[in-house]
């Protein structure tokens, strides 16, 4: 199926609106990330007490895997750019009350967007890129697994497949 950019941008809009979890994928890592979806933006929250900081202000970029909310599936791949959310900029309190809106067990949640202001935390601001860099349809039938690391480990024995009372 082909997907002109207005269908990218919806497929992108719907699938981000209900993760809740996406991979962020920079300089070969990758990790998954609680976030908030919003205006065509991904905000994310790191700092003390929450997600570590994967580096994305030293790297610029990201690539983000979103995944199927039906069946937690690999759905798109988006390259997106990196930008830091500061507490002047326009969309900074519509994204922090999402993100303390969507951030679970959170501590004090009257006063989690001013503490986020301070230097110690940083709220990302990822907008896609596109088009879009895997669609539905077009991903590989692979399974991308990578070849185990030959080793000389050895079992010496069987393992037992019951086990003695002491």
């Amino acid at each position: 199926m082909a997907y002109d950019e207005t269908a990218q941008r919806a497929l992108l809009d719907e699938a981000s609106r209900k993760s809740a979890i996406v991979w962020l994928c920079i300089d070969g890592r990758s990790s998954a990330r609680w976030h908030a979806w919003l205006g065509g933006h991904l905000y994310l929250l790191t700092g003390p007490g929450e997600q570590p900081d994967p580096g994305l202000a030293e790297s610029g970029v990201a690539r983000v895997v979103v995944r199927s909310k039906d069946d937690g599936r690999h759905l798109l791949t988006v390259d997106t750019g990196v930008s830091v959310l500061r507490p002047s900029d326009e969309d900074w309190a519509m994204a922090t009350a999402e993100l303390a809106k969507l951030r679970l067990n959170l501590s004090d949640p009257a006063h989690a967007r001013e503490r986020w202001a301070d230097p110690a935390f940083t709220v990302y601001r990822l907008t896609p890129r596109f088009p879009l860099a895997e669609l539905p349809g077009g991903l590989p039938d692979d399974s991308r697994r990578r070849t185990p690391v030959p080793t000389p480990a050895t079992t010496t024995r069987p393992v037992s497949l019951t086990r003695r009372r002491v």
